[in-house]
C-alpha cells in the first residue's frame, strides 16, 4: 500500500496531543486528522466491535490488547482517509491514541507524547466534566487501568524503534513539549494559503460536525459540549477559533464569521 503524505502525533489521553496538533497545523498551514473525528465514519467500515464494556470487564491487559487491534484495522482506514483529501506532496497532521510506534514504520516523522498516571486520570475526569454521560464515569477506573498498559506498549515499542518518545508530568511545560514536537515532526510543506487552506480547514470542521452529531445520537446527549472550530478564511498562519456546537457552527457559517472576521 501507498501511503500518503502524513505526521503523527500519537500517545496518551491527556499529553495534550490534541492541543499540540490544532497549534502545529495552524500555525504551519498544515492540514489536521484527528483520529477520534472519524470514529463513526469507521465504525460503518469495521467488522463488529464487542462493546467496549464487555473489553474493559476482561481486566486492563485484554482490554489494551483489544484496543491496538482494533487501532490495527483503523489503519487501513486513517491512510485511506487522508488519501481522500487530495493533499498531494503536504502531509496531514494525524493525531489519536491510535497511532502505536509499530504501526508507523512508513512514516518518518512522528512523535509519541506520553502523561504520567495522573495527567491522564486528569484529563479524563476534565472530558467527562463537559458531558453528561454516566456510562463514561463507570468505566472511568477501568479505562485508566487499560491507559496504563497502552502507556506502557507505546514507551516499550518507541525505544525498541528509536522513536521520539516525549514524557509529559503533571505540571506540564506546553511551551516546551509544543517545541519539541516542532523540532521532530520538521519543516513540511504547506498548504496553499486562500482557497485550498479554506477547503482544508472546512473538511476538518465538517468532520468535527459529523462526528459531534453521531456520540450525541449514540449516547442521548441532551446537548452537546462546544468545539473549537477553526477559522476557514485562508489566511496564512491564522490560528482564530470559535467554540461551539455543530448547529452553531451551521449557523456562524452561514454569517461568514468562519470565512471573515477581524482576527484575519
Amino acid at each position: 500500500m501507498t501511503w500518503p503524505a502524513m505526521v503523527w502525533i500519537g500517545g496518551a489521553p491527556g499529553a495534550g496531543k490534541s492541543t499540540i496538533a490544532r497549534r502545529l497545523a495552524r500555525r504551519a498551514d498544515l492540514p489536521l486528522h484527528p483520529v477520534d473525528l472519524w470514529t463513526y465514519a469507521h465504525l460503518d467500515r469495521l467488522p463488529p466491535l464487542r462493546p467496549l464494556t464487555e473489553e474493559l470487564a476482561k481486566g486492563p491487559d485484554s482490554a489494551a490488547e483489544a484496543f491496538v487491534g482494533v487501532a490495527r484495522l483503523r489503519l487501513d482506514l486513517v491512510v485511506a482517509d487522508v488519501r481522500e483529501r487530495d493533499l498531494g506532496d503536504v502531509p496531514a497532521v494525524v493525531e489519536g491514541p491510535q497511532l502505536f510506534p509499530s504501526m508507523a514504520d512508513s512514516v518518518p516523522a512522528a512523535v509519541w507524547l506520553l502523561p504520567d498516571a495522573e495527567q491522564t486520570r486528569r484529563a479524563r475526569e476534565e472530558r467527562l466534566a463537559r458531558a453528561d454521560d454516566p456510562a463514561g464515569r463507570a468505566r472511568l477506573e477501568s479505562l485508566l487501568a487499560r491507559d496504563t498498559v497502552l502507556a506502557d506498549l507505546v514507551r516499550r515499542e518507541a525505544l525498541e524503534r528509536g522513536r521520539v518518545l516525549i514524557e509529559v508530568s503533571a505540571q506540564p511545560d506546553w511551551a516546551g513539549i509544543t517545541e519539541a514536537v516542532e523540532d521532530a515532526l520538521g519543516a513540511p510543506p504547506r498548504l496553499a494559503p486562500g482557497a485550498e487552506l479554506s477547503r482544508q480547514r472546512r473538511y476538518e470542521n465538517l468532520a468535527a460536525c459529523r462526528q459531534g452529531r453521531l456520540w450525541q445520537a449514540d449516547i442521548g446527549l441532551a446537548e452537546l459540549p462546544p468545539y473549537p472550530f477553526a477559522c476557514e478564511c485562508g489566511t496564512s498562519g491564522c490560528a482564530a477559533t470559535w467554540e461551539g456546537t455543530p448547529d452553531e457552527y451551521d449557523v456562524r457559517r452561514e454569517q461568514g464569521w468562519l470565512t471573515a472576521h477581524p482576527a484575519c
